[in-house]
């Protein structure tokens, strides 16, 4: 508020004040609510760790128990021939953990046969789950998943709210693993539940344990705070993911999480509020008194002050533009000003037009009639680079500039927007960085080459055996792969020396390279004398053909062993061949896991050969 005015209209002045002293209370007050919602947020975070930690605990507690029970299904292969054996680790389990109902076996037709205790569920025997049992699609999951999984709750055939616990049981017979039905643990809703949250924290919180909105278990404490906001937290129990842990604030939580401060903020803030306002109108009134003398002195002053301002900013001004100039145009980087809206080339310096071969005139009518002559991607990168107007920031762009000999030359160009008079500017700097980009890309070849064999090494491996398994899943097509080991290779050093075990590391490399065909075919060195050979989309009658392509350049090598025991007498390689379909549930280890296999039975069936993955191996296990 200007003094002269305020002096000459107090009553005005006296009012502006009043609303100050209004908008600096309603300022307190919104304050004092952002500090009490600050502290309910704390309040909830705080709640919010609780729920999670004793969510964590619950799901510790049943893996806990489940995993009892998985450690007896392991032994189904041994006692599904001798139920006493399976009744008698039963009756131990029933006895350890006294949440179980009862323990019981299905066989591969969903149908009971074995139960313990048969007392008090006598209900279920030769029971058959069918279709239209609510808990036949967990069953079914299982199965095919492999995995143990937990039912939501059901009503039980022995009366009263269950829960089920389904492993999957395999047996072997002739050398295959074939499913065998369900291991079962049937649990009562009420005694499970109490008995994962016993002797946890949650004896001081006001907890409810729900599956799919259905309330399970509800513990609230006397101090619960009702009708208030409360925390979840999911609870994951044997792959059934519809539990969630609800926690409820209590009072206790929220006198421990919130403090007096909120309160002391606003009172002091409304006294000091009011302190300010009666300091200001006791200033105005003191102002009022010397405002008309030191208005006419402050004017004459700043006058003169303003005048020898202008004067010495102009000279500044003109000394600092001559300066600019004359550096930018001995500059070794091209810097260039375009104007937009209309767009113009407002500057060029020196370095522009002579490292491109013309005068700044020719480069000016060239830039302005065919801007694609100097750079082709002109139009591109002008619609790139307008976004930095809304970005209101820099950017560096690569693009590549054509002299007037047809010679291409990469520049790293740093444009930044700026908005000067109403209109937009972008000042760009280029450089030449053709030596940097090809010091990046001879560091790139390097970081993926061995640097004995010039093959591929095992970092190249691992990243590209990955996206070509991406890539073949979505194309539905297999992915094939070969596993070499150089057979007896150990021995050929020791006789030999390092040299000659490096020289026929080198050979090898150079005859396994030279047998593959297809484009995306590639060796790599997967360590010491093991090599590894990708073969994207290929079956493994392909892969066969390629390792029969290795045998024979390898033997054409005629590379002689030093150990006399070696029937051929010449160094040769194993090798195992593996070709997989990229499947959701599998990975490229299942992939690498088969080929392994293979070539440990090649070493196995006396080295110097091809063994494939074994028709129905299982590429999970």
């Amino acid at each position: 508020m200007p003094v002269r005015s305020a002096s000459r209209n107090p009553k005005q002045t006296f009012a502006l004040i009043a609303l100050l002293f209004a908008l600096l209370l309603a300022a307190i007050f919104y304050l004092w609510q952002a500090l009490l919602a600050a502290e309910q947020t704390q309040a909830q975070a705080r709640l919010q760790l609780e729920a999670n930690s004793l969510a964590a605990q619950i799901e510790g507690r049943f893996q806990q128990q489940t995993g009892t029970l998985i450690r007896l299904a392991e032994r189904w292969d041994v006692q599904r021939e001798s139920p006493h054996l399976w009744q008698a680790d039963a009756d131990r389990l029933l006895r350890d953990f006294h949440n179980f109902q009862a323990i019981e076996w299905l066989d591969s037709s969903y149908r009971m046969r074995w139960i313990q205790p048969l007392a008090g569920n006598e209900a279920v025997i030769n029971f058959v789950y069918h279709p239209d049992h609510p808990n036949y699609p967990v069953l079914v999951k299982a199965q095919n998943t492999g995995k143990p999984h937990l039912s939501s709750p059901f009503k039980l055939v022995q009366g009263g709210q269950g829960l089920a616990y389904y492993v999957p049981l395999y047996k072997i017979e002739d050398g295959e693993r074939t499913f065998d039905g369900f291991l079962l643990g049937i649990f009562r809703v009420e005694v499970l539940l109490s008995d994962l949250l016993r002797d946890l924290q949650a004896n001081r919180l006001s907890i409810e344990l729900e599956e799919r909105g259905q309330t399970l278990i509800n513990r609230p404490t006397s101090d619960q705070v009702a009708n208030s906001w409360r925390v979840s937290s999911p609870v994951v129990l044997g792959e059934n993911h519809n539990f969630v842990l609800v926690v409820h604030p209590t009072r206790h939580l929220l006198d421990t999480a919130t403090t007096h401060l909120p309160l002391m903020i606003m009172l002091s803030g409304s006294l000091a509020a009011l302190l300010l306002c009666y300091s200001l109108w006791l200033a105005i009134q003191g102002a009022r008194r010397n405002a008309i003398l030191k208005n006419t002195n402050r004017q004459l002053q700043a006058e003169v002050v303003r005048r020898q301002s202008t004067e010495e900013s102009l000279k500044n001004n003109q000394a600092r533009l001559k300066l600019i100039i004359d550096m930018t145009d001995h500059s070794h980087d091209a810097l260039f000003i375009i104007g937009l809206e209309p767009q113009e080339l407002v500057y060029i310096n020196r370095t522009c037009w002579q490292s491109l071969g013309y005068s700044e005139a020719q480069l000016r009518q060239l830039a302005t009639i065919a801007p694609k002559d100097i750079m082709p991607e002109a139009g591109t990168w002008l619609k790139a680079v307008k976004n930095l107007i809304h970005n209101q920031g820099d950017a560096i762009f690569q693009q590549h500039v054509v002299d007037a000999n047809g010679r291409i030359t990469p520049l790293e160009i740093s444009a930044r927007h700026l908005r000067r008079l109403g209109r937009d500017y972008l000042i760009c700097v280029g450089r030449n960085n053709s030596e940097q980009l090809e010091i990046a890309e001879r560091l790139q070849r390097l970081s993926n080459q061995d640097g004995l064999t010039g093959l591929y090494n095992r970092r190249y491996f691992d990243k590209t055996l990955l996206s070509e398994w991406r890539r073949l899943r979505r194309e539905n097509t297999p992915l094939g792969l070969l596993m070499l080991d150089v057979d007896h290779f150990k021995r050929f050093n020791d006789l030999l020396g390092h040299q000659a075990g490096d020289d026929a590391l080198q050979r090898l490399a150079n005859a396994m390279s030279s047998c593959l065909m297809r484009e995306g075919d590639c060796v790599c060195r997967y360590g010491g004398e093991e090599f590894a050979v990708i073969l994207p989309g290929a079956d493994l009658p392909q892969c066969m053909q390629v390792a029969r392509r290795i045998h024979e350049a390898v033997e054409l090598m005629a590379l002689a062993h030093p150990d006399t025991s070696i029937d051929s007498g010449l160094l040769s390689v194993s090798i195992g061949a593996a070709s997989l379909q990229p499947m959701p549930e599998w990975s490229p280890h299942d992939l690498i896991k088969q080929a392994d296999a293979a070539l440990y039975r090649a070493k196995a069936e006396g080295r110097n050969r091809t063994c494939e993955a074994e028709t129905g191996e299982d590429a999970a296990n």
